[in-house]
């Protein structure tokens, strides 16, 4: 991996409108002219037409919910070089009106076998049952699995390319195989932020984001965000958010619009300090096994460097047999053991699987801002402990 100061794109060579850089785009893009920061304008109507984006019911009759969070996709749109970006209440407002949108009773998705827990439970509870929706899960690490379950008609291709299961998928030709078949294909970005990675530059119909995670950064706000290059495509998701609400409330997209401003230089912290604590638990003799994407013993590391501007902050480490989770857990001083990922603070939480069948717990880390010493030391105190 690059070192700190010379983090460049792998494949994907950031085309800003304006010829500026990322950073310049995450501070200026959508940026409010007549204030150092955008107002929030509380209002459930707006009068005037075009006004800021949006010219309708907060709900969101036209492509905003409200100027305020009309400001914040106009930001994020220019950073994912799309076409169009919609806001919505939550990550999971964004995977249940793109879902809801797209498919109808008899459509087929193939997806990741692994995949957020909500999604996965609206692919397994939900589509199949209440709205008539094929569902096959492949592991599409496996580009052969993945083609073989495309043999079938299909009309969604969904996945993750950085999986909870710290998987990394190849986007390009995952992608390539689901055009060819017919399908529309739908990412799942959470994981790596539009700094790390930006789907639609790989030919991806429609990408989307938790902002509650990385894209605000500070454990602050619930957001989510939708966004692609086709019309049609938007049309469809848009219908959905007016029947089914999920819109974004402005003080959030307040806070989402300023954190994004610094999601490059935290993104970089993130990625720094990820790789220096994933090297030191590698090396740890209570650890078993570490995955993280920037390891070369990553069996996707190599697929990944092709792509990433930088490794993210998600790990995942599993335990030798007999170091206590219960121990280790209340031996942490500093990182918290809460659900949730990209804050500030190191978040560490039980992954609920184990390394073989005698093996210790596992345990996902999303790394924070804190200086990466201290992470390590508090690690290792809680390792010791335990």
């Amino acid at each position: 991996m690059p070192n700190d100061q010379e983090l460049q794109f792998a494949a994907d060579d950031y085309q800003s409108p304006d010829n500026r850089d990322f950073t310049t785009d995450a501070i200026h893009g959508g940026y409010h002219g007549t204030s150092s920061a955008v107002p929030i304008y509380q209002g459930n109507t707006n009068y005037r037409e075009g006004y800021e984006g949006t010219n309708s019911y907060g709900r969101g009759l036209d492509k905003a919910g409200g100027p305020t969070s009309g400001a914040l996709e106009e930001q994020v749109r220019i950073l994912e070089g799309a076409e169009w970006a919609q806001a919505t209440s939550c990550g999971m407002s964004a995977v249940s009106q793109t879902l809801f949108g797209l498919l109808t009773s008899g459509d087929r998705v193939v997806c990741h076998k692994t995949v957020y827990a909500g999604t996965n439970m609206l692919f397994q509870d939900v589509l199949p049952v209440k709205w008539n929706v094929d569902v096959e899960q492949v592991d599409m690490c496996e580009l052969d699995a993945l083609k073989k379950a495309l043999e079938k008609p299909t009309r969604m291709v969904y996945f993750e390319p950085y999986a909870h299961s710290m998987e990394f998928i190849d986007l390009a030709r995952a992608t390539d195989l689901a055009h060819e078949a017919g399908a529309l294909v739908v990412v799942d970005n959470t994981f790596l932020s539009p700094y790390l990675l930006r789907p639609l530059h790989y030919g991806a119909d429609v990408v989307l984001h938790a902002m509650t995670k990385y894209i605000a950064g500070h454990g602050d706000a619930l957001a989510g965000i939708v966004s692609g290059r086709d019309e049609e495509i938007r049309k469809q998701i848009h219908y959905m958010r007016i029947l089914m609400g999920g819109v974004l409330a402005p003080m959030n997209a307040f806070l989402v619009h300023r954190g994004l401003k610094t999601l490059a230089f935290r993104m970089e912290r993130h990625c720094a300090s990820a790789q220096k604590v994933a090297e030191y638990l590698e090396q740890h003799e209570k650890v078993a096994r570490v995955d993280y994407l920037g390891l070369p013993s990553h069996p996707n590391h190599e697929v990944a460097t092709g792509y990433l501007h930088g490794f993210g902050g998600m790990m995942r480490f599993f335990a030798q047999p007999g170091v206590s989770l219960d121990s280790f857990i209340g031996g942490l001083k500093m990182c918290k053991p809460w659900y949730s990922l990209g804050d500030v603070e190191t978040l560490i939480l039980p992954s609920g699987e184990s390394e073989g069948e005698d093996g210790g717990f596992g345990a996902r880390v999303s790394v924070g801002l804190e200086d990466s010493d201290d992470i390590i030391a508090d690690l290792d105190q809680a390792l010791e402990t335990a």
